[in-house]
């Protein structure tokens, strides 16, 4: 490919950026230009333009991404609480109604009894619920 010697007038601020990256590159100017024309004007093959610009698009994703997950994992974690704070007042008001209906034995064991399911659900050792387990030895 023939090269040409083509002058140009460069903004003061262009001309030393150019000077300024072809120093730390150790590259001549006209070859970084030659480069910076290319991909301007659209020249450059998709594999070298990859090359230089998905680095830059990766790292602009992942910062992203992890600016998303931070806002994610807060608002989940806000969730989980509200969860947590409506579970337990549940939890009280369901042992309230059957301490007056059935007595302190009664809902004492009735509480132990769902935490223990509760309690090996989240370990694990079963699936599904007690009720569902009784629903299904009936039928």
């Amino acid at each position: 490919m023939a090269r040409h010697q083509i002058h140009l007038w460069l903004d003061d601020e262009i001309a030393t950026a150019l000077r300024a990256q072809a120093h730390d590159q150790g590259s001549k100017i006209s070859t970084l230009a030659d480069q910076a024309l290319r991909t301007g004007l659209g020249l450059v093959g998709t594999a070298q333009a990859e090359t230089n610009a998905l680095p830059a698009i990766e790292a602009v994703v992942r910062r992203v991404v992890a600016e998303q997950g931070r806002a994610d994992t807060e608002r989940l974690a806000a969730l989980l609480v509200k969860t947590c704070r409506e579970a337990s007042v549940a939890r009280w008001l369901a042992y309230a109604a059957i301490l007056r209906s059935q007595g302190r034995a009664v809902a004492d064991a009735d509480m132990e009894r769902a935490f223990t399911a509760a309690a090996k659900v989240l370990r694990g050792k079963t699936t599904s619920t007690p009720h569902a387990r009784a629903g299904k030895a009936d039928g």
